[in-house]
């Protein structure tokens, strides 16, 4: 009994760290130390999966404990990049700085809200997920400090960022879902071998690869959704074409 008492600790405790993380990325923000708080953000990501994928190994996952990582991710992957891109470029702009902020944080509620009480099995997610707005976010900010950019003069770039990732949070568009990779030894050796390619870039350059990863999965949606589109309107019309002949 206390073995499994103790296996139901361990995925809350990565949940526990991915909400210190994002706490602390908020602290960092109101410093101004801008790179900390965006990797911490990072950080939380990784934290945030794991809690997750440990869970499932584990065949601990709870009420409670989908409640609590629901917690964590409004602080982690809501608040703290509302704030940090407040703090870092939308404070100068005014009022409308805050409702941009403002808008980021209240879909990104709205958008684990909507998770939550979601009953479908399909493994697809719903919109952009919440961490992946927040990756956005942090990778924006990695990038412009690291290439040393000079934002100033283009910061309607940053409130239109904030109000397409807004949108697309609580938008329709479908988004592919990992939490579902098998890690019991049943994973492909083709995902297996991806796996290791993003990590070796990440750690080889990564200023370049987590903006350039987390932009591709912003813009997967969008993409595949086009792509059906443009798909079920060829079908439609060779359809059309064998009726007519």
């Amino acid at each position: 009994m206390k073995q499994k008492n103790a296996l139901y600790i361990l995925p809350n405790l990565f949940t526990t760290a991915n909400m210190l993380s994002g706490f602390y990325s908020i602290i960092e923000s109101y410093q101004g130390d801008y790179l900390t708080a965006a990797w911490l953000l990072i950080l939380a990501v990784v934290f945030d999966n794991l809690d997750g994928k440990i869970a499932r190994l584990t065949h601990c996952e709870s009420r409670f404990g989908v409640e609590y990582d629901s917690l964590s991710d409004l602080v982690s992957f809501g608040v703290a990049p509302a704030f940090l891109m407040y703090t870092f470029a939308l404070s100068d702009m005014g009022r409308i700085g805050v409702i941009a902020a403002s808008l980021f944080l209240l879909t990104g509620a709205l958008r684990l809200a909507r998770f939550n009480v979601i009953t479908t099995k399909t493994i697809d997610f719903v919109g952009l997920p919440i961490p992946g707005g927040a990756i956005i976010i942090a990778s924006i900010i990695l990038a412009i400090l690291h290439f040393n950019i000079e934002y100033k003069d283009y910061k309607i770039f940053f409130l239109v960022s904030v109000y397409v990732i807004s949108f697309l949070m609580i938008s329709t568009i479908k988004y592919r879902s990992f939490k579902k990779v098998k890690l019991d030894g049943r994973i492909s050796i083709r995902v297996f071998a991806l796996i290791l390619l993003i990590l070796s870039l990440v750690i080889y350059k990564p200023y370049v690869f987590v903006p350039l990863i987390g932009l591709s999965y912003a813009l997967s949606g969008p993409i595949e959704l086009i792509i059906k589109f443009f798909k079920k309107g060829r079908v439609n019309h060779e359809l059309q074409d064998s009726k007519n002949i």
